[in-house]
């Protein structure tokens, strides 16, 4: 998972995360009029969703990121 989750306290529900992921991770919730991270397993760790965040509600870690293999000949 590389989305952690979206802050309640920050999140003030404008929609930009919703609108801005390229994998879809996030849903708006009607009750709470927030975002909330529905399919954190999408996460490809873009960081458009934290970086657009006018907040910075959302916290992005590189947990699934894979280390860099260097080949030597």
């Amino acid at each position: 998972m590389a989305v952690q989750n979206v802050d309640p306290r920050r999140c003030m529900g404008c929609k930009t995360c919703v609108a801005t992921c390229p994998t879809d991770v996030f849903r708006f919730d009607d009750k709470t009029k927030q975002a909330i991270a529905k399919y954190p397993a999408e996460c490809q760790i873009c960081q458009m969703c934290s970086n657009l965040c006018p907040v910075g509600a959302i916290t992005v870690t590189s947990d699934k990121s894979m280390p860099i293999l260097t080949a030597w000949a």
